[in-house]
């Protein structure tokens, strides 16, 4: 498929799949688009991602400032110690790793993944009582403010992904935590690992799988579209068709996994 073609039908998809999903920066589906449309290596995938998801969550945090500043001191000391020292050692962790994968072992891992999200959008649905829980479960705070940067980390520097569609529903669903605040702690952790994650691909990546100007050009261009795509799909697309919608999404992405085994 020609260049244009191939980025047109990427912003697209991505921008009008994650609307509908409400899927603001993690947005895993490029990935699987910029290999099987665009046949990028899953390095060059991974390496451009990482810039869409540099850009989505700090636009994210860019336009839920106000709420960022009225957090408690405590919180914003965690935000700004913390969360980012373990978001490191989980991306230190998995750059290299990255580094030395090669890419059929990266497009097995990307197939993994996209059969678990499949999964979890066809089978977990979060009900209008979930978004809303006041009172967490103290032992699954710990667990996830502890090891959640670290697992963000990680696979932010490995695979480009922050593992964000199964962290939330275990959050939710199993540690009983506020889904806001939980959305909040993610995006933060996000925009650090993929910060760290550009840096440490482009200082200590081997020759096959380092940042390249490409990489950085079109995370950037690609990312602005979908963004448009994803602001004009809002305007129009109904609550009442998330649900099925997510359903068909997940058995799509559960079909297009095998292609990647």
């Amino acid at each position: 498929m020609p260049f244009i073609a191939s980025f047109v039908s990427i912003a697209v998809i991505v921008g009008f799949v994650t609307a509908g999903l409400r899927i603001q920066f993690d947005r895993f589906f490029a990935i699987i688009l910029l290999i099987s449309l665009m046949g990028l290596s899953a390095t060059g995938a991974v390496n451009t991602f990482l810039w869409i998801v540099l850009l989505s969550s700090g636009y994210v945090l860019w336009k839920n400032r106000e709420k960022i500043k009225g957090l408690p001191s405590a919180n914003k000391k965690k935000f700004l110690t913390l969360v980012p020292l373990l978001a490191f050692v989980g991306v230190f962790a998995g750059s290299a790793v990255f580094s030395r994968a090669s890419n059929s072992s990266l497009s097995i891992v990307l197939g993994a993944l996209a059969l678990l999200y499949g999964l979890r959008l066809v089978f977990i649905h979060f009900k209008p009582d979930e978004l809303e829980y006041k009172n967490a479960k103290p032992i699954y705070q710990k667990i996830c403010g502890l090891f959640g940067p670290v697992v963000s980390g990680f696979f932010s520097g490995f695979i480009g992904t922050t593992l964000k569609p199964l962290k939330i529903p275990f959050a939710v669903k199993i540690g009983k935590m506020n889904m806001g605040q939980v959305y909040l702690g993610n995006t933060i952790t996000a925009f650090y690992a993929s910060i760290f994650a550009i840096i440490l691909h482009g200082l200590y990546a081997t020759q096959t799988a380092a940042m390249t100007v490409n990489n950085i050009f079109l995370g950037i261009s690609l990312w602005l579209a979908i963004q448009i795509v994803f602001e004009l799909t809002q305007m129009f697309f109904k609550d009442k068709w998330r649900k099925p919608f997510q359903i068909f999404i997940g058995l799509v992405l559960i079909v297009v996994a095998f292609k990647f085994f």
